[in-house]
């Protein structure tokens, strides 16, 4: 069968496959690892960034699992298709991943940042895959409440910036631009303050993650800010029910601080809850190893059964 072509708004994807979406959008993706595995680890990335989040993180799990990582719509080298993104859109797109390239098997889902709300919303929206998910990794993200304590600055200072947010990305949202910019590296010297724990923001880290901005869609990633800023994820929280849940954070995340961390872990009480010192946002970066260990604990009672 022929793989459905991109509009190659990002120009091609070398390396990726593709397939479409429900409503026909096209997403470029990445299959790694054993194809014979029992589990398949589905990764979703954060806002503004793509697949290549989870560089450092995938040829661990991979020695072992398959891992399918992809680009989000209106992220990286997707499609951003023709209505503005909803994170119920997106979880529906995950489900759509999933339907595709791992029909059968068990799974262990992971999202970072964006990916947390997307794949909380996917376990309210689609309880038949839910059924087949052994494990949740929620990463540096939140569950209610984003920009709150962005920053760290407090409430009486960014209640009002978050109160008339969507109004000001709202316009955003319907610039006839493909991609934030074609020159990252303008982006890279900004990225030190953040997005990284102390030490992290090495010319690497900045590059890979500028680079990322760069590729996203501009009134896709408008869209979503506007969701974020209001969402409540109280209801999908309920709907994950007794599946394992790990939660990890950064001491130094303040784009999503730990207190939103803990609030998921007392919202999910059967959860784990791990909180590394000195990190930031970008744990699949910062904290590789870790990030890896936990994924693959949770996919260990399917191996087992094998």
């Amino acid at each position: 069968m022929t793989s459905p072509a991109l509009a190659r708004r990002n120009g091609r994807a070398p390396g990726m496959s593709t397939l479409a979406l429900a409503d026909g959008t096209v997403v470029a993706y990445r299959a790694t690892g054993p194809v014979d595995a029992g589990t398949t680890v589905v990764l979703h990335h954060g806002w503004t960034q793509d697949h290549t989040t989870w560089d450092d993180v995938v040829p661990l799990l991979a020695r072992t699992l398959r891992v399918v990582r992809y680009d989000a719509r209106g992220h990286g080298r997707s499609d951003a298709g023709r209505s503005a993104a909803t994170l119920d859109q997106l979880a529906d797109d995950l489900a759509d991943v999933i339907r595709v390239t791992a029909p059968t098997g068990r799974l262990v889902i992971a999202g970072h940042s964006l990916g947390g709300p997307v794949v909380l919303a996917f376990a309210a929206r689609h309880p038949d895959l839910l059924a087949r998910v052994d494990g949740l990794a929620l990463v540096a993200t939140s569950g209610a409440g984003i920009g709150r304590d962005i920053l760290g600055l407090p409430g009486r200072v960014t209640g009002p910036v978050m109160h008339v947010a969507p109004y000001v990305l709202g316009p955003a949202g319907r610039l006839p631009l493909r991609r934030v910019t074609r020159f990252p590296g303008v982006l890279a010297p900004a990225l030190r303050i953040g997005l990284f724990g102390p030490g992290a923001a090495t010319a690497t880290n900045r590059r890979r993650t500028a680079a990322q901005v760069g590729r996203s869609h501009p009134p896709t990633v408008a869209a979503l800010a506007v969701e974020l800023v209001g969402h409540d994820m109280a209801a999908e929280i309920r709907a994950v029910g007794s599946t394992p849940v790990a939660i990890l954070g950064g001491t130094h995340d303040v784009l999503t601080p730990v207190a939103h961390s803990h609030a998921l872990a007392a919202a999910l009480p059967h959860a784990t809850l791990t909180i590394y010192k000195g990190a930031g946002h970008m744990l699949p970066y910062e904290r590789t190893s870790e990030l890896v260990a936990e994924i693959e604990a949770l996919a260990r009672p399917a191996a087992a059964a094998v």
